[in-house]
């Protein structure tokens, strides 16, 4: 193995694989992390959005205990009944009733914008059950607090202050009215434009006070309502909270379908390197391979040349019979190696992608006899006959004459490598429909099934070439591919019965342009 493919195999690959696990896991880091800030950002702006609506109902709720304590004189409690009367459902409406007590806690006057028979129920209510929880003893001046609780399975909701005047303690009750504030204040404060609210009020227990079920699910934001209605709290949602909710469940699996793909498309790189580097490591020895067997095939017949014009150079005095032999070797070899630098020159420019083709108006037949004549005349004696079937007649098509013979020459040549002596090689011109086949069937071993896949590729040999050491280059059937693909068709190998290789060329019939001669 060279240094440059060992690098790649155990440096570069490994190299890879981690920083493809690495990313991989920081890639899923990341999409998690942006997906806990996105639910954080939108929960603290529900969270926002929901404490300015708990702050407008207690200030609310508030501003009205003001207005009704503000007009409480005990000099004047008459004054008080007259003007509150008169302004409680525009300054006060979450106010039910009013209590003043004396500092014994005695009540010296309940106002109440209730029936009579409700406010004396609640004034019973209220000293035998409420009074003592409140004690007010312990406040200290112009302290505001709220009771909000269940007493005695009764909802309550009292406003408390205690004042000084004159050195005497008093202190103001107020009844809250809570189905005004479940009714009215706060479904006021929650309306949503599209007309379904995105709030919520629930008691101590969990049940529903105000509004409707929400749906969702982890941003769902819940806070307390801090001076008021303690026993109660607001729930908000935000906007499309169902869209959000689903989106979020899904996200998960989206983020580990995109890292997956992810990954997948960083192994899929990796082992498309491998993949490239192994099949660079195989070029290049297919490549060595080559030069190596160009290289013994360039060396015989300039060998022979040599030796056997040498011979004749040395020799003045050999019989004619045994000159004219010399020189028909020193010919067949020249011819031999023309070819095999003709087929090196033509597969260099087909790499470099500067290979043209003339397309002429010619008669495949014409061409095909015409190429098996000039082989024949290049074969010796004992060389296998080549037999040629084709039709008495066949259309003209446009085809670059001298391409076609370099693919017949290629063809032949291989299969005279194979067939034995004495054996025979068929050459079958047909023509089928819109196309033309030439097949080249020899009477040799036939060629290995894993080497029928790959006999077309550049400086590729089979394994029975090599084993016997049948002379090639590696690039000649790679060469008639390209010809026959230029030519619009294809080549394709099979093994014969009982024996032997057929190769086929398909080639479609191409109408001659009118302006085309010959």
């Amino acid at each position: 193995m060279s240094r440059g493919g060992w690098l790649v195999r155990w440096v570069l690959l490994p190299a890879l694989v981690v920083a493809a696990g690495f990313l991989a896991w920081w890639t899923f880091r990341t999409t998690q992390d942006l997906r806990r800030l996105d639910k954080a950002s939108i929960i603290e702006s529900t969270l926002l959005l929901a404490r300015e609506k708990v702050d407008r109902a207690e200030q609310q709720i508030i501003a009205a205990d003001n207005a009704v304590f503000h007009l409480v004189d005990p000099d004047d409690l008459d004054e008080l009944a007259l003007h509150w009367a008169e302004s409680a459902e525009r300054t006060s409406p979450s106010v039910r009733s009013v209590l003043v007590l004396d500092e014994r806690s005695r009540v010296v006057r309940h106002i109440s914008r209730a029936p009579e028979r409700d406010a004396a129920a609640f004034r019973q209510f209220f000293l035998r059950s409420v009074l003592p929880l409140l004690q007010l003893e312990q406040d200290a001046p112009d302290a505001h607090r709220h009771l909000h609780r269940v007493v005695e399975g009764r909802p309550t909701f009292v406003s408390v202050i205690s004042r000084e005047i004159n050195g005497r303690r008093h202190s103001i009750v107020l009844e809250g009215d809570l189905a005004y504030i479940r009714q009215s204040l706060l479904p006021s404060l929650f309306d949503e434009p599209s007309g379904r609210s995105r709030f919520n009020v629930v008691d101590e227990d969990g049940r529903l006070v105000v509004g409707r079920p929400l749906a969702g699910g982890d941003f769902v934001v819940s806070l307390r309502f801090s001076s008021t209605l303690y026993g109660w709290r607001l729930s908000a949602e935000p906007q499309k909270a169902e869209e959000i909710a689903a989106r979020s469940r899904r996200r998960p699996v989206y983020d580990l379908v995109l890292v997956g793909l992810s990954l997948l498309v960083l192994v899929a790189g990796v082992l498309f390197l491998a993949f490239a580097a192994r099949n660079e490591q195989r070029l290049n020895r297919l490549k060595s391979d080559f030069i190596a067997t160009v290289s013994h095939e360039l060396k015989t017949p300039l060998s022979l040349i040599r030796m056997f014009g040498e011979m004749l150079d040395s020799n003045r005095q050999l019989p004619e019979e045994r000159r004219k032999q010399y020189l028909k070797i020193i010919v067949r070899e020249s011819e031999r190696l023309t070819a095999l630098i003709e087929n090196v020159l033509d597969f260099a420019r087909v790499e470099r992608g500067k290979a043209s083709y003339e397309f002429h108006r010619n008669n495949l037949r014409d061409v095909v006899l015409h190429t098996v004549d000039l082989f024949r005349s290049r074969l010796d004696r004992d060389k296998p006959a080549i037999l040629v079937e084709a039709p008495s007649t066949v259309p003209d098509s446009e085809l670059d004459e001298q391409a076609l013979q370099l693919l017949l020459f290629n063809l032949l040549d291989n299969a005279l490598k194979y067939a034995p002596d004495g054996e025979r090689v068929v050459v079958r011109l047909r023509h089928e429909g819109v196309r033309f086949s030439i097949e080249v069937q020899d009477e040799g071993p036939g060629i290995d099934e894993v080497d029928t896949r790959r006999v077309f590729e550049r400086f590729y040999r089979g394994r029975r070439a090599r084993d016997n050491g049948a002379r090639g280059s590696g690039i000649g059937l790679a060469l008639v591919q390209h010809i026959a693909r230029a030519h619009g068709g294809d080549v394709a190998v099979r093994n014969a019965t009982p024996r032997g290789a057929v190769f086929t060329v398909a080639l479609p019939i191409r109408e001659p342009r009118d302006d085309d001669r010959r």
